[in-house]
């Protein structure tokens, strides 16, 4: 009987210590999860700028487009009409514009809404549009595709651009406001 009786106390250890070691375990997953969140997270978006470099690649060939580029990932085409300085922070266009997903599916339009009026650098529009407006002039004619990341990013607009949406804008400088810094 008392061996019986040491057995059930060794048997009784041995499956705690196990079960006391798959807790540990569970534990330990728990916290690498927490802690590799971050890295996932910007694995992720390093997969989604990739996979948006790639498709305007093919965007560009498949229509032929020439245009350069910025460093943070905007293409770009402006055909200047006029000599001049180059618009700034705090200046304030009226713009003619078409913006279209890289589908080509159009989702905004002047001809629909009207011109807008943008103060650059210090208005609601994505920081895309803001960046290339200081690259032109009153009077120039643009024509660029940005990507999510400088667009409406991973919630889109909330109307009609999807999250994630790579543009192409059109846009011509109608109207020039004198910078009231």
């Amino acid at each position: 009987m008392k061996a019986y009786f040491i057995l059930l106390i060794g048997i009784l250890t041995f499956l705690s210590s196990i079960v006391w070691a798959c807790q540990l375990e569970a534990e330990k997953k728990k916290k690498v999860g927490i802690e590799n969140l971050e890295e996932k997270i910007i694995d992720a978006n390093k997969q989604i700028v990739r996979d948006e470099s790639k498709d305007v690649a093919l965007l560009l060939q498949r229509y032929g487009w020439e245009m350069e580029s910025t460093g943070t990932g905007i293409y770009y085409a402006i055909e200047s009409k006029e000599e001049g300085a180059l618009l700034q922070k705090g200046d304030a266009v009226d713009i003619a514009y078409s913006i279209s997903l890289i589908s080509g599916e159009e989702v905004y339009n002047s001809k629909k809404e009207g011109f807008k009026t943008i103060r650059i650098e210090q208005s609601d529009e994505p920081t895309g549009l803001h960046e290339l407006l200081k690259m032109m002039r009153v009077g120039d004619k643009a024509k660029a595709i940005i990507p999510s990341h400088l667009a409406y990013g991973i919630l889109g607009d909330n109307k009609q651009i999807p999250p994630y949406a790579t543009l192409i804008y059109r846009i011509e400088i109608i109207n020039f406001h004198i910078n009231n810094k």
